[in-house]
């Protein structure tokens, strides 16, 4: 614990150490959303797959518009109309035209559509045109969207309902992502009780087990609860040697400290490597980071504010990085409504919450809470971060507010 590791060099280790990704899975274009595309995917065919129509009106023959205006139509012979979804034998020559829908198909022959609009029927045969048309105006061609062997989606594309759309128009109902890296979760402690008990005496409620389950979650992980652990180096070590097998990754909260009943740095040197055990930042010194059997395996403090910064800071880099996505962050500008001190050697993360009515950059303002705290967090929009070797910041400062 006196030879600590800056937040950087932990990421570092972290990018240098965890290189390996998930698996690929397949799963159904309903079940795509958010995931991250395993493969590069190109068309197979032309989409649209044939010329058709983008307004309602009469599929024409451009030269046959040509000079007609509101005192002078064209006039060309009524040859019905193609229905929707329709495919048409239907042909056109000089002089004729034949009705069409949005989306509808082109009669052969056809090189343009009038608006309905810029028509009139007289119910002679004929239809009136007031408007001319250019060449291929009012069509979308055969392929214009895609043809075959163009790129559409890249792989690591994180599928968003835009991207959904095009794989739908390409029949690909079944989609290859990243299978998700299951992220398992442990809570040790002898004053734990599961949440639904009301704590007696001096126990607490596991709060760190949800809390990092929503967390594993949010950023693409699929999160695994293996219950609370008491401190006890052969139930903990049992726990964990039985844990391993069913995740890509191991978060232990709680017994990272240097006190007499904190296992978990021991538990991991002997089940694998530590790497680092404290980091240089403030609320997370005590954190851990090690591997078993090439698998990322995290101590976390066991003060919930603690975890929480720390998961944010270092683990969901690591989950997105075996999920190919990057981790999203949300930044805006503040005006510090207070001095803040700060010279304690490590980087410091605060929460704060804005205040403002959006027209202006918001004045900030740090919530207090100590670590062991967690309801006042909900109550933070964001935080600020402090330099290591910054004695403070004043009132009136400039800052960028990481937003939850």
């Amino acid at each position: 614990m006196l030879n600590v590791k800056s937040l950087d060099e932990a990421l570092a280790i972290c990018k240098t150490e965890f290189t390996s990704s998930t698996a690929a899975e397949t799963v159904s274009i309903n079940e795509a959303t958010g995931r991250v595309l395993y493969m590069d995917i190109s068309a197979d065919e032309f989409i649209p797959g044939f010329d058709r129509s983008t307004v309602d009106g009469i599929a024409v023959i451009a030269a046959d518009t040509f000079g007609s205006s509101d005192t002078m139509p064209a006039q060309l012979s009524f040859k019905g109309e193609i229905l929707m979804g329709q495919d048409s034998a239907a042909a056109i020559t000089p002089g004729e035209c034949i009705g069409v829908s949005t989306g509808g198909k082109l009669p052969a022959g056809a090189d343009a559509v009038v608006m309905v609009e810029h028509t009139e029927d007289y119910g002679d045969g004929f239809r009136y045109v007031f408007k001319p048309v250019s060449v291929k105006e009012n069509v979308v061609l055969r392929g214009d969207d895609v043809s075959p062997g163009k790129l559409i989606l890249k792989s690591g594309t994180r599928l968003a309902a835009k991207d959904i759309g095009a794989l739908a128009a390409m029949g690909q109902a079944k989609i290859s992502v990243y299978k998700k890296p299951v992220v398992g979760i442990l809570s040790t402690g002898d004053e734990i009780v599961p949440v639904e008990e009301k704590p007696k005496g001096a126990k607490v409620r596991d709060v760190n087990t949800h809390m990092l389950f929503s967390a594993v979650k949010a950023c693409g992980g699929e999160p695994l609860a293996f219950g609370i652990v008491e401190d006890n180096e052969t139930a903990l070590s049992s726990a964990m040697q039985a844990a391993l097998p069913q995740c890509d990754m191991l978060l232990v909260s709680g017994g990272s400290s240097a006190g007499e009943k904190d296992l978990t740095v021991k538990i991991i040197g002997d089940l694998g490597t530590v790497f680092v055990h404290g980091i240089a930042v403030k609320p997370g010194k005590p954190t851990i980071i090690g591997s078993v059997n090439d698998k990322p395996v995290f101590g976390l403090p066991g003060h919930p504010v603690s975890a929480y910064f720390i998961f944010y800071l270092l683990v969901r880099q690591v989950i997105c990085a075996m999920n190919k996505t990057n981790p999203e962050l949300f930044i805006s500008r503040g005006i510090l409504g207070v001095n803040i001190p700060s010279n304690n050697g490590r980087e410091e993360y605060l929460p704060v919450k804005r205040q403002g009515d959006g027209s202006s950059v918001s004045s900030v303002f740090p919530v207090p809470l100590k670590s062991g705290l967690i309801t006042l967090l909900s109550e933070a929009d964001g935080f600020i971060r402090i330099d290591r070797d910054c004695e403070g910041l004043m009132k009136g400062d400039e800052v960028q507010v990481y937003l939850f």
